[in-house]
């Protein structure tokens, strides 16, 4: 594997439960998701995502779309969520939502390899990096004005 993503960010306003259950609404991903054209289960049961259910995410940058399918393998509200990529990444990754009595700390973070190889190659070069990271940001200014917006 590569090097691993990580980034945490304090959410002040909504509660933990509350930017948990954010987290589990696939399907509203690309309202604050930067580079991210479509996400939706493919199999969750009616109460939300369980150890099990799989995700497919069209991820879009710099020109470039790759869809990605993921399985959960942990729910443990209101505080973990992880999967593991099974077909156009392999790997793992997860927000962590910890609860710091005024604030929310969420910590997302990822390690993979693209298939094919010649994408994982070019999504490895610092230009690429970096445009991951400032998606990253972007996406999570993003979702906190989503969570505040109710």
């Amino acid at each position: 594997m590569h090097e691993p993503v990580q980034a945490s960010f304090i959410v002040t306003g909504p509660s933990q439960e509350k930017v948990f259950a954010a987290l589990l609404d696939v399907e509203r991903f690309p309202e604050w998701g930067s580079g991210l054209r479509e996400a939706r289960t493919l199999d969750a049961p009616a109460d939300g995502l369980a150890p099990g259910t799989s995700i497919e995410l069209t991820l879009s940058a710099v020109g470039i779309a790759h869809r990605v399918l993921s399985t959960v393998t942990t729910v443990e509200p209101p505080r973990l969520l992880e999967w593991r990529y099974t077909e156009g990444a392999a790997g793992t990754g997860g927000w962590a939502v910890e609860d710091l009595g005024s604030a929310v700390k969420m910590t997302f973070q990822t390690s993979y390899e693209i298939n094919p190889p010649w994408l994982d190659q070019l999504a490895n070069l610092p230009f690429f990096r970096g445009v991951v990271e400032e998606l990253l940001r972007r996406s999570m200014r993003r979702f906190i004005e989503h969570l505040k917006e109710g």
